[in-house]
């Protein structure tokens, strides 16, 4: 079943008040300053593109095709591809970003070996994603969601732990930022080392 985010005009309208509160804000604080060549990951109708720096180039990429058109009107090239199989050649970024993404990645490990393989050098993975909370009502609550939520909202996993995802993975998180109780994660991390 297809969920909100997989139809342009409903996402946009759900989402869209939400960014005129602190989503928006959130988003241009960790956007505003990157510049460079950035891969935005799942970049959904473009909500984005609009917080990053004018010097930035950014790619976009999602796996649903009436997303990336969307996004394209926003002004941003956008391929179709999938965070596990990145369509782009190793050491090709600056900066891989996301967005309320990985909560919805099938395999999100496998999707962060990808952006390690696709970030250049000292390249880092800035991410805004909602997650656990690591409180035991919260989290007890997410849990009890999840099965109904994912349904409804095309494979979203609102319990999933970035933050223990990317530990668990070897990068190091140079950053952590938590907002709304933890429910929001502001997160930026390196790559393991490269053998």
């Amino acid at each position: 079943m297809r969920g909100v985010e997989q139809h342009p005009a409903l996402y946009d309208r759900v989402v869209q008040p939400l960014d005129t509160g602190k989503l928006g804000a959130w988003r241009r604080q960790i956007f505003a300053s990157l510049s460079g060549d950035i891969l935005e990951l799942g970049v959904g109708t473009g909500l984005n593109l609009p917080a990053y720096n004018a010097s930035a180039r950014v790619i976009g990429v999602d796996v649903e095709l009436d997303l990336v058109r969307r996004a394209r009107d926003r002004g941003a090239p956008v391929l179709v591809g999938n965070g596990e199989r990145l369509p782009f050649p190793d050491a090709a970024f600056d900066y891989v970003t996301s967005a309320l993404v990985f909560c919805s990645i099938p395999d999100p490990a496998q999707a962060l070996r990808e952006v390690a393989r696709v970030l250049r050098p000292g390249g880092r993975l800035i991410q805004l994603e909602h997650t656990r909370t690591n409180h035991a009502l919260p989290d007890a609550l997410l849990d009890l969601i999840t099965p109904l939520w994912s349904t409804v909202a095309g494979g979203c996993h609102p319990n999933r732990d970035t933050p223990a995802l990317l530990l668990d993975a070897g990068w190091q998180v140079l950053r952590h930022d938590r907002r709304l109780g933890g429910l929001i994660r502001l997160l930026e991390a390196l790559p393991p080392a490269r053998p």
